[in-house]
């Protein structure tokens, strides 16, 4: 069985309606997670209740959404018998996710949907546009009434290719300044400074992309040996936020002009540690967190920035995979420089500042100083590029003392 949805040209007209609907942002307007997909509401069930043969219950179901980025399913009854497995994954089998009986494997709860974690939850989002959807296994008790899976929703993320054209647009930004880009777009897939800037490069692995809610988009990042991960407070600012979100490692790019990412690590999180709204930060933690110590950590550099000290940026702009904001035109072509140690953020001198570019997406990307390959500011919004507002991030100088004790008291 196969449950197809709208094309994507469908999509943009809606959103070009939302935002006609919508009144224009001012620069510096509060942010939030960029927008990523949406929501769409079906009532498909799996299972043997009704005396199916096993040929006939086990058949894989797909849900397809043409040209989509992801599909994400959302069950609103999940029951099954011992020994039967339910499967979601993508048609070549990339990613496989298992859901049974008294083991749920990885999975997200969205407590606005009314998911408790048990019965009812998320599944890892699958690459792509179709999920596929397959009951496996052989019961090892009879099949009961109450036995049975049910799928409510599923969240379809936008197509690749319009990504740019609803960036464009304004459509993707989740609030605050759309003005992050200073004079010509600089930054480019992590791939691309391979050869070049191979620190770069191995100071990205361990920055994530954060799927909220399967519909919206920030960024995050592992700080520290231990399980330990920073985004802002503007993409999560709540326990419940956390457990609804995917972290997603390694989508980047395998070469500079490519479009295909490399194999992805997904985490469900686990624990809010630490929030403040002021300085914009989270720190939490995540499920399944062997799965990613790979990926390796950033260390943080407490100190005042320095003005004209070099930095880059690391993140996922707009939805896309990993890039680097390393040069910029605003400063004469060469690398990024801090432009302003003490900038209003939420706070008076909270911020560091910058021409960096960045968009909507990059909230939460780590600001490491060129000279010590270390987190000195946590990006936060975008400003007007100039010097009165640049695009900026909360000191780490700032955030440390705040944080320090689920590091033992120790700079990672």
């Amino acid at each position: 069985m196969k449950l197809s949805n709208a094309t994507p040209r469908a999509l943009a007209v809606a959103l070009l309606g939302w935002m006609l609907a919508t009144p224009a942002l001012a620069a510096d307007a509060t942010p939030g997670p960029s927008l990523a997909g949406q929501s769409r509401a079906i009532d498909l069930r799996l299972g043997a209740q009704s005396g199916l043969s096993k040929s006939a219950w086990s058949a894989p179901v797909k849900i397809h959404a043409a040209d989509a980025a992801y599909i994400k399913v959302h069950f609103a009854q999940f029951d099954l018998p011992a020994g039967v497995v339910l499967e979601v994954s993508d048609p070549k089998r990339s990613e496989v996710y298992r859901y049974r009986k008294g083991d749920l494997g990885r999975y997200t709860v969205d407590a606005a949907l009314g998911e408790d974690g048990k019965t009812r939850f998320g599944a890892m989002s699958v690459a792509g546009d179709t999920a596929v959807l397959r009951l496996t296994g052989t019961p090892t008790e009879p099949w009961a009434p109450h036995h049975g899976v049910r799928v409510a929703r599923y969240d379809e993320g936008f197509p690749q290719a319009m990504m740019g054209e609803l960036s464009d647009a304004g459509l993707l930004n989740g609030g605050g300044s759309a003005k992050s880009i200073c004079g010509t777009k600089d930054s480019r897939p992590v791939a691309c400074y391979a050869s070049t800037d191979a620190t770069a490069v191995a100071r990205s692995k361990p920055v994530a992309l954060i799927l909220l809610n399967g519909t919206k988009w920030c960024t995050a990042w592992r700080v520290g040996p231990d399980n330990r991960i920073f985004t802002n407070n503007h993409c999560l600012d709540s326990a419940a936020d956390v457990a609804g979100s995917e972290f997603w490692f390694n989508y980047q790019a395998t070469t500079c002009a490519g479009t295909t990412s490399g194999a992805l690590t997904k985490v469900a999180g686990d624990r809010m540690l630490k929030t403040n709204q002021t300085l914009d930060y989270t720190l939490l933690t995540v499920k399944n967190f062997a799965s990613i110590s790979s990926f390796g950590y950033l260390s943080l550099d407490v100190r005042k920035p320095v003005v004209g000290e070099e930095i880059y940026i690391s993140g996922h702009p707009d939805t896309r995979m990993k890039e680097l904001s390393v040069v910029s035109d605003r400063d004469g072509g060469g690398r990024c420089k801090v432009i302003d140690a003490d900038a209003d953020g939420y706070g008076t001198d909270t911020d560091a500042g910058y021409y960096c570019d960045t968009e909507g997406g990059n909230s939460g990307s780590p600001v490491l100083a060129r000279s010590s390959h270390k987190v000195v500011a946590l990006h936060h919004f975008g400003g007007n590029c100039n010097v009165a507002a640049p695009n900026r991030g909360v000191k780490m100088q700032l955030i440390w003392p705040q944080v320090s004790s689920y590091f033992g008291g120790v700079v990672p």
